[in-house]
């Protein structure tokens, strides 16, 4: 029997339409190669090509995979159609692998031993019906169990209430503190241009009283001073013996920082002044003369106990005195030539008074110049310009401007009219300033006339260069910390 040579071609498209197998009255007329192509997957041996038992075994193993793919393909709907005989005997090897591989594709579902799943994969765990957890029961509470419960959530809701109140009263704590410190900052900073006012500040020591005259003096002057309530002292000992010597403490609430240009509160202390008072009466004042640098030792001795300090020597009946005839005589030129050295020799200061009322005024003058000091001299540094704060408003525009003038340092009513009068109004003045050569600005307004004195008395002249350049300080100065009032004028 001869076989055919002839190879069966298999397509690999899908698209192509398999050919019908070929009938045995083909397979007669052909002959077919000796080599074997393993078609399916199964592990039998097929007989060779052109024996029948090779297409009855394609169909076997075509069957085979169709029954395996039978149940899934009824579980989704449909199921495979029968074919006859003819087709399941010649049907196409290409579309028997594609068959089979394609069933071997397809997910199972069902159990986890079922055929086809991946034996190595964990098993899935199922999530456990949350109505079907039961909670546990709690357990059941005794009476003192509970009460001790509602004991401790009292304890805590107080604990609760009372750690709010404290926050409460320490936020109410800061804000009164907060307050005060605002209230003291505002009363540092409050202009002072009254003297009384200040003495309330101050306290005077007198030395131990000694003499009659020392005592109706501080009798008298604690009642002049009472009213201001400004404090009297004495001192339990002589602070240079053999004399006494008057002094005076302040008391410091603030201080005025000059970066700042403010005053800043501080803790309230005292502090002594830079200045002593030497009270001496006329036949004590005779027998320093007599010596000759007496006097001068009495200044010197106080500087030796207090530094470089300002002194004030006060002499008590110097006009009684030259009018007895007798004791240490001494005449007024004597005496004034002595004290002139004194002055030149030591920068000493003098007083003279006859009675206790001279003294008490003397005294209190002192007092206040010395309250007022330092408040002064920061007004004149940073408002040389406005040393008086309570002017009223002019009339007109030109007397406004009139008073603006006026309240420059050592002008007169006079003068500012004087200036007036050249410029009209302000813009003028600057504008002058402004167009003059730096060199010839102290000069300004140097030529306008003064036609009165303070007193009223008719004395014509100009504007001397002196205010002249303190007019032009503080009307078109640059530099807000020139302290125009110290102009030679």
């Amino acid at each position: 029997m001869s076989f055919p040579s002839d190879v069966i071609e298999i397509s690999d498209s899908d698209d192509d339409a398999c050919p019908p197998p070929p009938t045995s009255s083909q397979f007669s007329q052909r002959s077919f190669s000796s080599d074997l192509v393993d078609l399916c997957s199964s592990d039998d041996e097929l007989p060779a090509p052109g024996d029948p038992k090779f297409f009855r075994g394609l169909g076997q193993a075509k069957r085979k995979r169709s029954s395996l793919a039978a149940g899934s393909s009824k579980s989704s709907g449909g199921y495979i159609g029968e074919s006859s005989d003819e087709e399941d005997q010649y049907e196409s090897p290409k579309k028997i692998t594609r068959r089979a591989s394609s069933t071997s594709m397809k997910p199972t579902y069902g159990d986890a031993s079922s055929e086809g799943e991946d034996e190595d994969s964990p098993p899935k765990k199922k999530k456990p019906n949350s109505s079907s957890v039961k909670a546990p029961r709690k357990p059941h509470k005794t009476g003192e169990e509970k009460a001790a419960a509602k004991a401790l959530k009292q304890q805590e809701a107080a604990e609760k209430k009372a750690q709010k109140a404290a926050e409460k009263a320490a936020k109410a704590e800061e804000a009164a503190i907060d307050k005060e410190a605002k209230k003291e900052y505002k009363s540092a900073n409050k202009l002072v241009n009254d003297k009384k006012s200040t003495l309330k500040d101050m306290e005077i020591i007198f030395p131990p009283v000694s003499t009659p005259a020392l005592q109706k003096l501080r009798q008298a002057f604690g009642e002049e001073v009472g009213q201001y309530k400004m404090t009297v002292s004495v001192s339990g000992r002589q602070s240079v013996p053999g004399y006494d010597v008057f002094s005076w403490r302040r008391n410091v609430t603030a201080e005025y920082d000059p970066i700042k240009r403010e005053w800043q509160p501080v803790e309230p202390h005292t502090k002594f002044e830079e200045t002593y008072l030497v009270y001496m009466p006329s036949d004590e004042l005779a027998r320093c003369i007599r010596d000759e640098d007496g006097v001068k030792n009495v200044v010197r001795s106080v500087r030796a106990k207090y530094g470089r300090v300002q002194i004030f020597l006060m002499i008590d009946g110097l006009t009684a005195y030259l009018r007895r005839s007798g004791g240490i005589r001494y005449t007024k030129e004597q005496i004034e030539r002595k004290l002139s050295a004194l002055q030149m020799a030591e920068h000493t200061h003098l007083l003279y008074v006859d009675k206790i009322e001279d003294a008490v005024a003397r005294l209190y003058d002192l007092s206040a110049d010395l309250g007022i000091k330092p408040h002064k001299l920061i007004e004149r540094s940073h408002l040389p310009f406005c040393s008086n704060t309570r002017q009223t408003t002019g009339a007109n525009l030109a007397d406004t401007w009139q008073k603006m003038i006026k309240q420059v340092h050592r002008m007169t009513e006079s003068g500012a009219q004087g200036i007036v009068e050249v410029f009209p109004t302000a813009n003028m003045l600057f504008e002058a300033y402004e167009a003059a050569h730096p060199a010839a600005r102290d000069g300004m307004v140097a030529d306008c006339m003064i036609k009165h004195r303070v007193d009223g008395v008719a004395n014509p002249r100009k504007v001397n260069g002196a205010l002249s350049k303190v007019v032009g300080t503080v009307m078109f100065g640059e530099d807000p910390l020139t302290l125009a009032y110290k102009a030679n004028a």
